[in-house]
């Protein structure tokens, strides 16, 4: 038997991705322990690791996915799990949200910021992860909930206090994605942001998608000085670097990180993500990487295998 951190772990799962399937659509029912832990057995795994291939893989709604799990017995249950991990590192097609009911989260999540109610912007979250794939519900929850936050809070519509506490939120939440993510300790990619760069979440996001689709990433953080960026490639033999350039503030730190490390001793390709990356001076837009998530984290993975 399993706790649900374990069942997470084994199914390829986030912890609230686990409660919110079993909660909404019981393609799982945990034992209890007689202080109400959770508890999974092997049966238990296999299903939630069938349904993750289904929305993840195959791009089918959950619902429908819960159904056919549900349904499926034996052999078939068998050859979902196979397919799922076989192919844990392949990219993930992506898929569509409902754009009503996406639109009606993002609201529901900045009216709880705005009320400093912390259980239900992250009941809110549960739902849009549980409900979609990880990269759909960012770009279509996540993100525009954020940026709708940080416009009112910059039209002084939202005190800072709100706007921390919907970031905090969000962190913690993506922290424990990244942490259920694979990953081996031997990094391909360095992730993190120039001296003076605060706003993170987008830069985590993107480690994230690149960690789930197979890339083997280290994620340094927000507020990183130029000598540690040079500290951590060659510590870690990383040979991608991509550095998020969020705000303007970020520019010139993102400049120096990137005339640091090529004229370190061993230059890793450099790649610049987010909504000032363009602006950086002396930066060949073919290191500028696109908007879209899922094609961001291809263009990274083409830096690392060029002929792939």
């Amino acid at each position: 038997m399993y706790t649900i951190k374990q069942a997470a772990a084994r199914s390829g799962l986030p912890v609230p991705t686990v409660r919110a399937w079993e909660r909404r659509y019981a393609v799982v029912t945990p034992q209890r322990t007689a202080s109400g832990y959770r508890l999974y057995d092997d049966d238990a795994i296999d299903r939630l690791t069938a349904m993750r291939q289904l929305v993840e893989a195959d791009g089918v709604r959950p619902s429908q996915a819960a159904e056919q799990v549900l349904a499926a017995a034996g052999t078939d249950l068998a050859a979902l799990v196979a397919r799922a991990r076989g192919s844990a590192s392949a990219p993930i097609a992506p898929t569509t949200l409902e754009p009503r009911h996406s639109a009606a989260l993002v609201a529901a999540f900045v009216a709880s910021a705005a009320a400093l109610d912390v259980a239900a912007m992250e009941a809110i979250l549960d739902e849009a992860f549980a409900g979609e794939r990880f990269e759909a519900a960012a770009e279509h929850v996540l993100f525009p909930a954020l940026r709708e936050v940080g416009e009112r809070w910059s039209a002084g519509q939202l005190d800072v206090a709100m706007e921390h506490a919907a970031s905090e939120t969000v962190h913690r939440r993506l922290m424990r994605f990244f942490d259920a993510a694979p990953g081996d300790g031997s990094p391909d990619v360095i992730v993190g942001l120039p001296p003076g760069g605060r706003h993170e979440l987008g830069a985590l996001v993107f480690a994230i998608a690149a960690r789930r689709a197979g890339l083997d990433v280290l994620y340094l953080g927000a507020d990183v000085p130029v000598a540690s960026w040079l500290v951590a490639v060659e510590a870690s033999g990383a040979s991608v670097a991509v550095i998020g350039t969020i705000g303007a503030p970020d520019v010139r730190g993102a400049a120096e990180v990137v005339a640091a490390l090529r004229a370190s001793g061993r230059p890793p390709a450099v790649a610049l993500g987010g909504r000032r990356a363009g602006n950086v001076a002396g930066i060949p837009a073919s290191v500028v990487l696109p908007d879209d998530l899922a094609e961001s984290v291809e263009a990274v993975r083409q830096l690392l295998h060029p002929t792939a």
